[in-house]
């Protein structure tokens, strides 16, 4: 897939292991991760965030578009060139080069 750097895209992580922000920004730091990510911490592992989106497995990925509608989800692996080929669509449409689903 193309480079993402100034296309109408973000990437954003929700961790659900338990990790405090300062625990969740070490990690990232040492994983060299180059996205945002929320650390979501609450009973039995279930967060805000978690509750909020039906957070039932990890990882789950959420596919929005950039009117901020959820278009896809993926529970479990969904595969690299699958994901790429959703978001590589889902650009083409916020640019003006591809028709809404």
């Amino acid at each position: 897939m193309k480079k993402l750097k100034d296309r109408p895209f973000a990437l954003i992580g929700v961790n659900v292991n338990g990790y405090d922000p300062a625990q969740l920004k070490a990690a990232m730091e040492k994983e060299e991760l180059g996205w945002r990510s929320f650390a979501d911490p609450g009973p039995l592992g279930r967060g805000p965030i978690t509750v909020s989106w039906n957070l039932t497995a990890t990882p789950t990925f959420y596919l929005l578009d950039h009117r901020g509608v959820i278009r896809r989800k993926w529970v479990g692996g969904s595969g690299g060139a699958v994901l790429d080929s959703a978001i590589e669509r889902l650009l083409r449409e916020a640019e003006g080069r591809g028709s809404p689903r």
